[in-house]
């Protein structure tokens, strides 16, 4: 599967939105306890035959960027790597000296990916994503390996 990598266009937000939403439940993320809108943030698409394979969508701030959200549709493919790698790639242009990105407790899969590719675990803050499921009820309690979900890990990389 050859996959291309672009930044996310105005007339792409239907099927951004429509992304996060089978995948997130809805766009809207909890963060520090605001809700943000992912749909319409920055970011790159993954692309294969003209069909969106996966997504990142970032906030940038004058000194870090964050990954606010990251999906392969063909995981273990490389299609992850390939958007961080344009995530990593934009940041040292833009002068941006830090990445960090926030998962779940329970995402072991989000742990050894970001791990690999020179993250480091920074900080645990418990139960935000208790506090997420009170807005937005469709929230697992429990992840892939049965794990129930409760925290947020923070992972930053410096560039």
């Amino acid at each position: 599967m050859s996959v291309t990598i672009r930044p996310i266009e105005e007339n792409d937000r239907e099927a951004v939105r429509k992304l996060l939403t089978d995948r997130w439940a809805g766009p809207e993320i909890l963060l520090d306890d605001e809700m943000v809108d992912a749909s319409k943030l920055p970011g790159f698409l993954a692309l294969s035959d003209g069909e969106m394979v996966g997504l990142v969508t970032l906030i940038k701030r004058p000194d870090e960027w964050e990954i606010l959200t990251l999906d392969s549709l063909s995981r273990w493919g490389g299609t992850g790597t390939l958007l961080l790698n344009a995530v990593i790639e934009q940041a040292r242009d833009s002068g941006i000296p830090r990445l960090f990105v926030r998962t779940s407790n329970d995402n072991l899969d989000a742990f050894r990916f970001y791990q690999r590719r020179g993250f480091r675990l920074e900080r645990i803050v418990q139960g935000v994503i208790d506090k997420e499921r009170e807005l937005k009820p469709d929230l697992p309690l429990r992840g892939d390996y049965g794990i129930e979900i409760h925290d947020e890990v923070l992972l930053a990389r410096t560039l």
